[in-house]
């Protein structure tokens, strides 16, 4: 037999079969963590945090050179003033459910604005959650107030609780807090029906700081309209944004009169006989501001929808993750989509775990560094003793992941980061 003939008895099948076999190539899940040098899920990260500032567009071009071709950028007075802090004011009140709305330079100043017009001052105490950025405790003692920390809970907010059992005990040793301040974070409201119970209760006043999760729902009420007094920023990386910037609202005359003193230096401009004179300060807001502030308005529906939408795509594939636990949300319909956040099950594993999603190409963190308010640096240095400790709260903050979302998350971005947290959960 020739050797032509020999290979026409070799069967295709026993061809294959005397080669070596076939490797699937490994998913992108088996592949070693890029921090042990493996390929990583993405090559270029996510795009920041930053919700309204990524949308902006037309709208806020015009409405801040409407603003600039009036050469009136203060909201009071101007060759021709067109009214666009009053008008956002106007229309952020009726957004909120509120009867009144002041805008202001900031979100600290608006804490400020709205502490001080529920009567907080030098020696009072204030009711805070353990774990907030700087500034919601920073307020507190910039007043001559001290802050009381209270233990968050697995939603990352104050723990209804701890606050019943702080508030009681003050009460018991002849102490009555001035104010609670509840801090709806990373977009998700604090279980607001037994914080409102106690406030009722005891007669405390609750302001709700909503800087990060404007448009955030609490069982159908919009965050900011449930307490006293609802403040908000505007910051560069919150939900709509004008750069800096901030916003009050509330349903009480009073309290709206003493925040816009505060405001501007005592005066109450077009309603001086509303109440007595004070001394204040300048935490006016600009028409310029203002201007940007109404075209992200326009687009907070279309803000809030992204960003809910990106967080559902997330949880509903992450859930049933071995060895990660999402936070919890008490109103899961209303939040605001902001973040995603979740339990790793020890702070050894948490430093781990932010290390090799970073290295996969996830921006992920340990928010605030991982450390409760009575730990950062500013308000140690002002010799402040929590009493008692927040041990559940330490717990909490330093097995967290955080992970900001944004407005320009495309499937395949959400897809990589399933894959990305999918593969470090599986192998750290």
């Amino acid at each position: 037999m020739n050797d032509a003939a020999k290979l026409k008895l070799v069967s295709p099948a026993s061809a294959i079969h005397a080669e070596k076999p076939l490797r699937r190539p490994r998913s992108a899940i088996d592949q070693p963590l890029a921090i042990d040098g493996g390929p990583p899920v993405r090559k270029t990260p996510l795009p920041g945090p930053y919700p309204g500032a990524l949308l902006m567009g037309r709208e806020e071009e015009k409405g801040v050179l409407e603003v600039l071709r009036s050469k009136s950028l203060f909201r009071y007075y101007g060759p021709d003033v067109l009214g666009k802090a009053t008008e956002f004011e106007r229309r952020f009140a009726a957004r909120v459910g509120s009867r009144h709305a002041l805008a202001v330079n900031s979100g600290t100043s608006a804490l400020k604005c709205a502490l001080f017009a529920v009567g907080v001052g030098p020696g009072d105490e204030v009711l805070v959650p353990s774990f907030s950025y700087v500034a919601t405790a920073d307020v507190v003692l910039a007043l001559g107030a001290r802050p009381v920390f209270v233990e968050i809970d697995e939603t990352m907010t104050i723990d209804p609780n701890d606050l019943r059992h702080k508030v009681e005990h003050m009460i018991a040793s002849g102490r009555t807090p001035r104010a609670i301040c509840v801090v709806h974070l990373f977009g998700v409201a604090a279980d607001m029906d037994p914080i409102l119970s106690i406030s009722r209760e005891h007669g405390i006043p609750v302001i709700e700081d909503c800087a990060q999760s404007c448009g955030a729902m609490y069982r159908g009420n919009t965050v900011g309209h449930l307490g006293a007094m609802g403040i908000f920023s505007f910051q560069l990386n919150k939900v709509m944004t004008a750069g800096e910037g901030g916003a009050l609202v509330t349903d009480d005359p009073a309290l709206y009169d003493l925040a816009v003193r505060l405001h501007d230096h005592g005066n109450h401009r077009g309603n001086e006989s509303a109440g007595s004179p004070l001394i204040g300060e300048g935490l006016r807001v600009s028409e310029l501001t203002a201007a940007i502030l109404l075209a992200q308005l326009g687009r907070l529906d279309q803000i809030l929808s992204r960003l809910r939408s990106a967080k559902r795509f997330l949880v509903e594939r992450l859930g049933d993750v071995p060895g990660l636990e999402l936070t919890r949300a008490p109103d899961p319909e209303g939040d605001g989509g902001v973040s995603l956040t979740f339990f790793v099950g020890s702070a050894e594993k948490t430093t781990r775990v932010v290390e090799a999603l970073n290295a996969e190409g996830i921006r992920v963190l340990r928010q605030y560094g991982g450390k409760l308010l009575y730990q950062q640096p500013v308000i140690r240095s002002v010799d402040l003793q929590p009493e008692p400790l927040c041990p559940r709260s330490a717990d909490l903050v330093t097995r967290c992941v955080f992970l900001g979302l944004t407005t320009t998350l495309t499937k395949r971005d959400l897809q990589d980061t399933v894959t990305a947290i999918r593969k470090v959960m599986r192998q750290v």
